[in-house]
């Protein structure tokens, strides 16, 4: 890619500074008629060498040659007005069209450079400020891995300087009211939530590009990677977030609500082949599952003959899937459940990144099946075969919602000192970038 980065570092911001030059030599002439008629010697001479260079950047769609017989022709305040209408309505936009494809063709890009492209978008490319904002949104994504710090303060500062008219147009997707830096405070999480071990940048994502993003996150996302136990943890999350785990209760279903949900029927198959999997494993019939989705793998329990119990953080989703299911569902922080009773089996699925203390989530697992119990886990992998595949662009890294971020290697021993054993692993049907886990509890 070394041609295409001398575009964006060298030839491209070299012909926006010619086409300046010839500006500038222009409105000399205009204001100088003494000078006029060679300053439009020069002025012709710097656009045929500009057109030049244009048509070798991109060969098979050159921009369209100027009438230089024109300029010839023009007096006064029309030679300014010729060369001013040929870079804004030509060169202009081609440059810019050439500098936008060479930047969406560079995979990654080191801190020096993107520094260096960042400088000159702010400094010196004559465009409007929202195209600005465009191309610097993109620089930081486009070093969100070999510079993550740089690439997640750039992307902020972006999202930062948006207005919220600038805001609704640009990300219409986006609920809750205009992002506006510090209107809903962040916990920044000093160590890794996992271990306790020191963290270092790791990779910035976007979070802003997520279907239906809650401006109450921050629109990037600065990913810290554990020196000690190898997992990632995110840099920042909204302290509202971090506070909410009551302590549980019991949402019964509301009388004679009717809640009806549409239904996708391969969730159900997989679930089915699932529990199908678990049911190879145990023939206990209790079920606790944590978190409760949308209620997929509690209908196709109920359906094939288990005790179901669920546990749900969100008083909204608890309630919604009592109505939906009739079944009373325990609203609170799946940690402060009371060990009283012991199940045969749990589920959860994509629960773990969301914990602020996952492996305290896994001991309380542990505490609440029965010897020889089965625990059936899901959660995402950060070197999963569709992350090493998708590299930067894998959207799991956008998730605005997650806490952690794991790998196979580093969510092992976890479970290894949680009191597990591994009884299969599998790619996750479910979701891209997933991995699925079937455990025994060992016997105590």
């Amino acid at each position: 890619m070394t041609d295409n980065r001398d575009k964006l570092l060298q030839t491209i911001p070299r012909l926006f500074s010619l086409c300046a030059t010839i500006r500038e030599a222009a409105a000399h002439g205009a204001a100088r008629p003494a000078s006029a008629d060679a300053m439009k010697e020069d002025a012709a001479a710097g656009i045929r060498a500009v057109e030049e260079a244009a048509r070798q950047l991109c060969p098979n769609e050159p921009p369209a040659p100027a009438a230089l017989d024109e300029l010839a022709g023009a007096q006064g305040e029309q030679i300014g007005d010729f060369v001013s209408a040929w870079f804004s309505d030509v060169m202009g936009p081609f440059l810019l069209r050439q500098f936008q494809t060479a930047l969406r063709r560079e995979w990654s890009l080191s801190q020096p450079d993107a520094q260096s492209i960042a400088h000159w978008v702010l400094r010196e490319l004559p465009a409007l400020p929202a195209t600005k904002k465009d191309l610097l949104l993109e620089i930081g994504m486009h070093c969100a891995d070999s510079a993550p710090e740089f690439a997640w303060n750039l992307m902020m500062q972006v999202a930062g300087s948006l207005t919220p008219e600038e805001q609704k147009k640009k990300f219409p997707h986006w609920v809750g009211e205009p992002y506006q830096e510090g209107r809903h405070p962040q916990t920044e999480l000093k160590r890794c939530p996992i271990c306790g071990g020191e963290g270092a940048p790791y990779l910035a994502a976007f979070s802003g590009r997520m279907d239906d993003f809650d401006t109450l996150f921050q629109p990037a996302k600065l990913w810290m990677r554990c020196e000690k136990c190898g997992n990632l943890y995110t840099r920042w999350f909204p302290t509202e977030f971090l506070k909410l785990g009551a302590a549980p209760r019991v949402l019964a279903p509301v009388p004679g609500h009717v809640v009806v949900r549409e239904v996708d029927g391969r969730a159900l198959r997989i679930w089915s082949d699932i529990l199908n999997k678990i049911r190879a494993h145990t023939a206990g019939r209790s079920l606790l599952e944590v978190g409760v989705g949308q209620g997929h793998l509690i209908a196709v329990a109920q359906e094939m003959g288990y005790d179901v119990t669920a546990v749900e953080l969100l008083e909204q989703e608890a309630q919604t899937t009592a109505d939906l299911l009739q079944l009373p569902v325990i609203c609170g922080d799946f940690l402060h459940l009371e060990e009283d009773r012991q199940v045969d089996i749990i589920t959860m699925g994509d629960v773990l990144e969301h914990l602020q203390r996952p492996a305290e989530g896994l001991k309380k697992a542990a505490a609440l099946l029965k010897d020889g119990g089965v625990l059936w886990l899901s959660t995402p992998n950060f070197e999963s075969s569709f992350t090493r595949m998708m590299k930067t662009f894998d959207p799991m890294w956008c998730e605005p919602y997650h806490i952690t971020y794991f790998s196979r290697a580093g969510l092992l021993p976890l479970l290894e000192q949680a009191g597990f054993e591994l009884l299969e692993y599998s790619v996750s049907n479910r979701y891209n970038g997933s991995m699925e886990l079937l455990l025994r509890k060992k016997e105590q």
